[in-house]
C-alpha cells in the first residue's frame, strides 16, 4: 500500500470513530469525580444486595433502594467511559499506522479505558482522564509491538494494586517504573538501560526511580504498596 493511501485509510476511520462519539457529552474534571463516587456507590450496594438475598426475609423497599443504585452505578460507568473515548481518538493519533492497525489502536484504547473505570480511585482527587489516558497509551504500546496478535493474548502484569497505583504518578515517575519492571510489554530493564531508553544521566535514572517508588508507598496512593522498597 502506498503512504498516501496508507494515510487516508487510517485519518478516515479516525474520522468514523470521532462521528460515532459526536453526540457523547464532556466530562469536567468536577464531573470525572462525582461520576466515579457513583460508580463506587453502586458497587457497595451491588454487595449489600447479594447479601439481603441470602436473608430469609427481604425488605422489598431496601432491595428496591439497592437495586436503583446499582442501576445509578452503571449509569455513571456508561457516562465516564463515553465521555472518555475521544481521549482514545487523540491517542490513536500518535500512532502513524495503517488503518487495519488503527482501528486495533482504537478498540484496545476503547477496552482499556473499560479496565481503567474499574480500577479507578476518585478519593485521590485524580481525574479520570489523567488515570485512563496511562491504561490506554499502555494498551497502545501493546498494539504497536504487536500488531497480528489478538487483544486476548496481550500479557497482563500479576499485581492489579501496582496497576492502579500508577495510573495516578506522573509520566515521567511511571515510565521508569514500567520499563524498571518489565510493564513496557517487554522483559524488565537494568538501571543502566532504562536510563539508557529514557535518553537521561544514570543518577537522573535513580533520581526518577526513588520519586517513583516513595510515590507509591504514600498512604495517600490508592492501595496498599507501603510495602514496596524497591524496584
Amino acid at each position: 500500500m502506498a503512504i498516501g493511501s496508507s494515510i487516508d485509510g487510517r485519518d478516515s476511520v479516525l474520522r468514523d470513530r470521532l462521528r460515532t462519539l459526536r453526540d457523547l457529552p464532556l466530562l469536567s474534571d468536577g464531573e470525572e469525580l462525582v461520576a466515579a463516587a457513583t460508580i463506587a456507590d453502586g458497587r457497595e450496594a451491588e454487595n449489600e444486595l447479594a447479601a439481603l438475598g441470602s436473608r430469609p426475609n427481604i425488605d422489598l423497599a431496601t432491595a428496591a433502594e439497592l437495586m436503583e443504585r446499582v442501576r445509578r452505578g452503571e449509569a455513571a460507568r456508561d457516562l465516564l467511559i463515553g465521555s472518555t473515548r475521544r481521549l482514545v481518538v487523540s491517542l490513536a493519533r500518535r500512532h502513524p499506522n495503517t488503518a487495519e492497525v488503527t482501528l486495533a489502536l482504537l478498540d484496545a484504547g476503547d477496552e482499556a479505558v473499560g479496565r481503567a473505570a474499574d480500577r479507578y480511585d476518585p478519593t485521590g482527587g485524580l481525574p479520570f482522564s489523567s488515570f485512563a489516558r496511562w491504561w490506554v497509551e499502555r494498551a497502545m504500546r501493546e498494539v504497536d509491538r504487536h500488531p497480528s496478535q489478538g487483544r486476548d493474548e496481550t500479557p497482563t502484569p500479576a499485581d492489579p494494586v501496582l496497576l492502579t497505583a500508577l495510573g495516578h504518578l506522573h509520566r515521567e515517575d511511571t515510565r521508569v517504573v514500567e520499563l524498571r519492571l518489565g510493564l513496557h510489554g517487554g522483559p524488565p530493564l537494568s538501571d543502566e538501560d532504562t536510563a539508557r531508553v529514557l535518553g537521561i544521566g544514570t543518577d537522573e535514572e535513580h533520581e526518577r526511580e526513588e520519586r517513583a517508588v516513595a510515590k507509591l508507598r504514600h498512604p495517600c496512593t490508592p492501595g496498599d504498596l507501603t510495602h514496596l522498597r524497591t524496584l
